[in-house]
């Protein structure tokens, strides 16, 4: 009996778990911090828009860290109390930088990239959320998990983007909708999405002003703005960051905003539409096989829509945020969903205990709020849902 007794005991201890849910800060201007890791050796997650993270675990030891910032270890016991968690931002200081075509930092990266990332197939597992609002009001939420065949990361001039680059098993889904009268705004489709999220700054060095520095030993970073001469001609002003691993000169972050406040409407029926800005973060990280892969990334894009009779004008709001994992480990995905199909018209059954308990994209105060009124009676449109 007392051997049962301790065996017990000994099983209880090793699978207790610790948890904590906080919100990372900047220490400076106190904005949230998302995307940052917060893991072990045992455990991994990130935190969201809010700044707000779960993070569960038998072990003790937390990290965490963010491109850019000190990085923080403790525990749990140390953190017990804390609910807000400051990040301090690591100092760098920018020198503007003459481009030459062939040593200068554009020319350097356009090298590595056939060796730093993958141009072979490989499977990931993924967590895609999209959110849209119309002028600051929520249309749609919708998250899904699966697994994800890409054939290549990139695309260059040696290796073009193939044309079937993508094949996805859906594993779990969780959407909610109101749907308008007269129009709706298409969510995008797996390919579309997915290609967005790895989209760059051209390395073009005639089209930028340039300025770079070092954010430490290990990490240098680069802004870039396209020059006020072809602003007009190419109808668009592209500005952002690079951080890039200083060694080999992988692209660690991207930062890309698109902005076409002069770009042409182009009709549809009896509204016009244009896509004003585009946002791109992205961020990289090393595998055990020496290649980077997509780890976590956000897209934010703004649609300006006018109703050619009465000139209203409404302002669509979509974002697209990715996670990964398991990266090129063997999945066996086996493709049950269209790659070229508006994901939200994509049917999978609700899985409450997946939702309940998964933490790598937590929902933020505002979704927690549409999904608990999307059902309302007084909604001025139809819901549509697979939460049942």
């Amino acid at each position: 009996m007392r051997f049962l007794f301790f065996l017990l005991l000994c099983t209880q201890i090793t699978y207790s778990q610790n948890q904590l849910q906080a919100v990372l800060l900047d220490s400076t201007t106190k904005a949230p911090i998302e995307f940052a890791d917060v893991y072990n050796h045992y455990n991994y997650t990130t935190s969201n828009a809010d700044g707000s993270f779960m993070f569960t675990s038998s072990g003790d030891s937390v990290f965490i860290k963010y491109l850019g910032y000190k990085p923080i270890r403790t525990t749990f016991n140390e953190l017990q109390n804390k609910k807000i968690i400051f990040l301090a931002e690591e100092t760098v200081v920018l020198d503007a930088v003459v481009l030459t075509g062939k040593n200068d930092i554009y020319s350097q990266l356009a090298k590595s990239i056939e060796n730093n990332y993958p141009f072979f197939p490989y499977e990931e597992r993924f967590t895609l959320r999209a959110f849209l609002k119309k002028n600051d009001t929520v249309l749609k939420l919708q998250d899904l998990t699966g697994k994800l065949k890409r054939k290549q990361l990139f695309a260059t001039q040696k290796h073009p983007m193939p044309r079937k680059n993508y094949e996805v098993e859906l594993l779990n889904m969780r959407k909610a909708g109101l749907k308008e009268e007269n129009v709706e705004f298409m969510l995008g489709d797996f390919t579309k999405i997915l290609n967005w999220f790895i989209l760059h700054a051209p390395l073009e060095n005639d089209k930028y002003d340039v300025k770079s520095g070092a954010i430490n030993d290990t990490v240098d970073m680069v802004e870039f703005t396209v020059k006020d001469s072809i602003v007009n001609a190419i109808h668009s002003n592209n500005s952002g960051y690079l951080k890039i691993n200083s060694d080999n000169k992988a692209i660690l972050e991207n930062h890309l905003v698109i902005r076409r406040d002069s770009v042409d409407y182009e009709k549809s029926g009896p509204y016009k539409y244009r896509t004003t800005h585009m946002e791109v973060n992205a961020f990289y990280e090393k595998a055990t096989n020496r290649k980077y892969f997509l780890k976590n990334a956000k897209v934010e894009v703004l649609v300006a829509v006018v109703n050619i009779k009465t000139a209203k004008k409404d302002i669509y709001n979509c974002t697209y945020i990715i996670t990964t994992h398991d990266n090129f480990k063997n999945l066996n995905t086996q493709k049950n969903a269209s790659v070229k199909k508006d994901i939200f018209r994509l049917k999978y059954p609700y899985n409450p205990d997946f939702w309940e308990k998964q933490n790598q994209l937590l929902l933020t105060n505002e979704m927690l709020d549409f999904l608990s009124t999307v059902n309302a009676k007084d909604n001025e449109y139809r819901a549509i849902s697979n939460l049942k």
